[in-house]
């Protein structure tokens, strides 16, 4: 059964997992109800972009690249509940932690979809013909943002929110509709 913890609970552990995590990870934030800054908070959303280490042979020919944070995870002893390359969830402490991995040019279409809320998000990847954000000729799609055939760089979420003309958004907005006033 799920539970709900007040927010200074809830940022009190994120703050912990970042502390835990964070020298194992190029970026790592909060995002999710905690980001928005809700007063319960179901679980805790982190996006993070991993340290990769290249491993070498014997004559240092790169073979292999691992993530630092796989290793940070194992050390600290946490069972993955899901785990893939893009997202991870484990409990910390009795709170699901659901960890969104991305790298540097997703980095911006990653946190803002993971910021939410659902609606926001769904409203976000929703063209404009169907009462959504996105202009025409644009679309959503592994993490990117595209025009046409081209990815267009986001590195940032404000460069999300530039390339489909609307202004930044504060996360705390991103609720009840509020961004449609």
């Amino acid at each position: 059964m799920k539970h709900s913890l007040p927010y200074a609970d809830a940022a009190m552990l994120a703050a912990e997992i970042l502390a835990e995590l964070g020298d194992a990870c190029e970026r790592i934030e909060v995002a999710g109800s905690l980001r928005r800054q809700k007063a319960e908070i179901g679980d805790i959303e982190i996006v993070a972009i991993p340290r990769l280490v290249t491993e070498t042979d014997l004559f240092g020919v790169p073979v292999a690249q691992k993530s630092r944070l796989d290793a940070c995870l194992a050390a600290l002893g946490v069972r993955l509940t899901k785990g893939g390359d893009r997202f991870k969830q484990f409990a910390w402490h009795g709170t699901t932690v659901d960890l969104f991995l991305t790298d540097r040019e997703r980095w911006g279409v990653i946190y803002t979809i993971r910021t939410g809320s659902a609606d926001f998000s769904h409203w976000l990847v929703t063209p404009r013909a169907a009462g959504g954000a996105l202009p025409p000729g644009m679309r959503f799609q592994d993490g990117r943002l595209w025009r046409g055939a081209e990815s267009v760089s986001t590195p940032e979420e404000s460069d999300v929110f530039a390339a489909i003309g609307w202004p930044w958004l504060p996360p705390a907005e991103r609720r009840a509709g509020l961004w449609r006033r």
